[in-house]
């Protein structure tokens, strides 16, 4: 029985901080984020909402989504600062090393939306093949060099290994021609991805995300 209390502990502590991260956020996004089954995200969900930790809103579009109270951010608050001594001493230089990443992902996806066509740069409709498979076979190996450093995190918290297969997944679907997994808002795209990876480091530095950051 304490190994399931600890794993419910677990599973709630690692919703609070895709909440805290991720702003408002339905049970779909959360099973995604967190690699979770749904009904362990209802669940916990349900626990949490019964404490006034979290509760639940429906925006325009009709999506259920929920969002931390006061309460929610201080408990988040107070897990972020038990990961923090967990991987704080690794979180500098792995934010180094997620610079570096990041500007050439930054470029990669500028030349992804904009490609050019004789002295003029035009939208990528993904009618050329070639150039879109160019960029795909770089994007894959800008995600080999980022691995070691994701490893090293993911051996002393998991969640950064789902990042990694998050990515890997993202990156095949896209190879698989579906064009919106590299940088597509409204499915989880390697840009998606990468997005919340960052916003995760920077709650584990404790900087804020800049302007330069985004």
């Amino acid at each position: 029985m304490a190994s399931d209390q600890g794993g419910a502990n677990d599973a709630a502590a690692e919703i609070l901080l895709a909440l805290k991260l991720g702003g408002r956020l339905s049970a779909a996004e959360l099973v995604l984020r967190r690699g979770l089954l749904r009904r362990d995200v209802d669940d916990v969900v349900g626990r949490l909402t019964a404490e006034a930790l979290v509760e639940a809103g429906v925006p325009p579009d009709g999506l259920e989504r929920y969002r931390l109270t006061a309460q929610g951010e201080s408990r988040a608050d107070e897990f972020v600062a038990r990961e923090r001594a967990v991987v704080g001493s690794l979180i500098e230089a792995l934010l180094a090393a997620f610079d570096v990443s990041n500007a050439a992902l930054k470029d990669l996806l500028r030349r992804w939306q904009l490609r050019p066509e004789g002295s003029a740069l035009v939208v990528n409709d993904h009618t050329d093949a070639r150039y879109d498979e160019r960029l795909l076979r770089e994007l894959g190996a800008l995600l080999s060099r980022a691995a070691p450093w994701l490893d090293r995190i993911a051996a002393r918290r998991p969640r950064y290994a789902r990042y990694r297969e998050r990515l890997a997944g993202a990156a095949d679907r896209a190879g698989r021609g579906e064009t919106d997994y590299v940088s597509g808002l409204s499915v989880d795209s390697v840009h998606s991805i990468w997005w919340q990876l960052h916003a995760d480091l920077l709650a584990m530095s404790g900087r804020e995300r800049s302007e330069s950051d985004s």
